[in-house]
């Protein structure tokens, strides 16, 4: 019984931070629009995750009103990241809706898509269906052509790899074969003397106080909430490195940090890497605390010796200078 009310509760709080949030645009100024914080910036890109998108006008408002707000930068944005859980269940239908919205806004030449578990559960649930849909779709909505459900890309000559799901389970099913991969091209791009991005929609296991976070459950297993088994394969690659940022999503969190009196912090510092969980785009969970409004994520600038991460909310157009974060490149 009481499970039922506090479901029915987060659905109240979850619908009201909706309408606030959606309603918002026409009540408030925009603070300033998207720019350089500072001189001498060569790379920025805007990352969001978990826009749970569906041929819904709730939805779609919310993600247009972000896309307008990235158009509208007053520096323009080199890249967008869409970090996963794009879509609500990975239907065609969900990605044509994310695809044609994205294609009405002209905010940057270099788009990346990244699989989430969500987007996995479209059509027979089969590797060989997500795997033609989401080439098909990234071709389609963003105009890069890649063969498999990972790949590189580049910001500016910035290196970036995307992992990617293999199976339709909630955390990430990764094949021995793309771990080599990915221990290759990790090799390559840490060569180059340059911060190295890498996405992943679930986190590392035990980051960000997981597995707590995932459902508030003390007894959840070591891997709930974060990429699952083959979580310590990929960690073990990228601690040979530094300077790399690992940016995720998934948890359905807001913007937090240790000052906030919540479980987690959005981002981690591990030493020689970062751990950036972005916030849930669309409807975070409200019991997390931290900033639990919806149409928020981060703008990534990088400089000669740092990343700066600046919050926003892209559908309000505001920063949220509180959960800003600077990362020095060693």
């Amino acid at each position: 019984m009481l499970s039922a009310l506090v479901t029915v509760i987060r659905s109240v709080m979850v619908a009201i931070m909706t309408v606030v949030t959606l309603i918002a645009p026409f009540t408030q100024q925009k603070e300033a629009k998207i720019s350089h914080k500072k001189e001498g910036c060569r790379a920025s890109f805007a990352a969001v995750s978990d826009t749970h998108l569906k041929n819904n006008f709730i939805r779609l408002g919310m993600f247009e009103f972000g896309l307008q707000d990235m158009a509208e930068a007053q520096d323009r944005l080199d890249a967008v990241i869409f970090n996963g859980d794009i879509t609500d269940s990975g239907d065609t239908e969900n990605w044509q809706a994310f695809s044609d919205t994205l294609k009405k806004y002209d905010i940057s030449g270099n788009n990346i898509m990244v699989l989430g578990n969500h987007d996995t559960w479209g059509g027979d649930r089969t590797p060989a269906y997500t795997k033609e849909t989401f080439i098909k779709f990234s071709k389609e909505a963003t105009g890069r052509e890649i063969d498999n459900v990972y790949f590189t890309a580049e910001i500016n000559g910035y290196p970036v790899i995307a992992l990617g799901s293999e199976g339709d389970s909630t955390d990430a099913t990764i094949s021995q074969e793309q771990i080599d991969w990915f221990a290759s091209e990790m090799e390559k791009a840490s060569g180059k003397g340059m911060p190295v991005f890498v996405l992943c929609h679930q986190p590392f296991n035990g980051t960000h106080n997981l597995p707590y976070n995932w459902e508030l459950d003390k007894d959840d297993p070591p891997d709930k909430g974060g990429i699952g088994d083959a979580s310590d394969a990929i960690l073990a690659i990228v601690e040979k490195y530094k300077n790399v940022i690992f940016i995720s999503g998934h948890i359905h969190a807001g913007l937090s940090t240790e000052d906030d009196g919540t479980s987690y912090s959005s981002v981690e510092n591990h030493g020689s890497w970062y751990s950036v969980n972005l916030p849930c785009y669309e409807y975070p969970d409200v019991r997390r605390g931290g900033n639990i409004t919806n149409g928020t994520g981060y703008v990534f600038e990088i400089y000669e010796n740092e990343v700066i991460l600046r919050a926003r909310n892209f559908a309000t157009g505001t920063w949220l200078e509180k959960y800003d974060v600077t990362i020095e490149i060693k």
